[in-house]
């Protein structure tokens, strides 16, 4: 199951292509637009898109592995073959399991109160979830300029520099700092394609959200 959703939200041009593969045949599936059953259809356009999917044994679990891109439906496929693969639920959890205590070891504390630990290591857990790495497994990317380009490092995007540049950029620098070089190449493509550092980017798309232009200080902190 495979598709492409385009939204003016927040970002006022967000892109999304998805490719799923389910580990159970489909007894059947059927799409509605806008709440109107589209018979014998294998493809829908429209605002209002909906798949009900059947399978014939309701009591056995079904497994979803979805792939996602801002390129293409083919590349959201190609990023799941990549780094999914072949790969089962468990072999899948534990990978991601492993890649978190990686994260969350880069620094230990020692307490007896739980309590202060959970805080501590809830707070490190925070610090990993944005900003998010947005090319494809080939290097592709939605650039700023909304054209497909290619980079040869990890681009990201989600900078809620507003909120981040005081705190969370001086802490990876200090414990992440590939990541932190990729972040500040990636302002410089940003620059390129857009004419500007980020503000507040998402998903290619500049919100303008918050006052100031924090990008700077990031990256004269990291170059420091």
């Amino acid at each position: 199951l495979s598709g492409f959703r385009q939204s003016d939200a927040w970002a006022v041009d967000q892109r999304v292509y998805f490719y799923a593969v389910f580990s159970e045949e489909f007894k059947s599936a059927d799409l509605f637009i806008d709440d109107m059953y589209a018979q014998n259809e294998i493809y829908a356009e429209g605002k209002n898109i909906k798949a009900i999917i059947e399978f014939d044994d309701p009591q056995k679990p079904v497994y979803v592995k979805v792939g996602i891109s801002a390129v293409s439906e083919d590349n959201a496929k190609m990023n799941l073959e990549s780094e999914i693969g072949s790969k089962d639920f468990d072999e899948v959890r534990k990978e991601a399991n492993e890649l978190w205590n990686n994260y969350l070891n880069k620094i230990q504390v020692k307490s007896n109160d739980i309590t202060k630990l959970r805080i501590f290591y809830t707070a490190l857990y925070h610090t990993a979830i944005a900003p998010n790495t947005f090319t494809d497994v080939d290097g592709s990317y939605l650039g700023r300029d909304l054209k497909v380009h290619k980079a040869s490092h990890d681009y990201y995007t989600v900078f809620s520099l507003w909120d981040t540049y005081r705190a969370l950029h001086p802490l990876l620098n200090i414990i992440e700092r590939k990541r932190s070089l990729d972040f500040v190449k990636t302002f410089l493509l940003q620059y390129e394609q857009g004419g500007r550092l980020p503000v507040w980017e998402l998903w290619a798309n500049e919100t303008d959200c918050m006052i100031g232009y924090h990008s700077i200080p990031v990256i004269v902190d990291a170059y420091n």
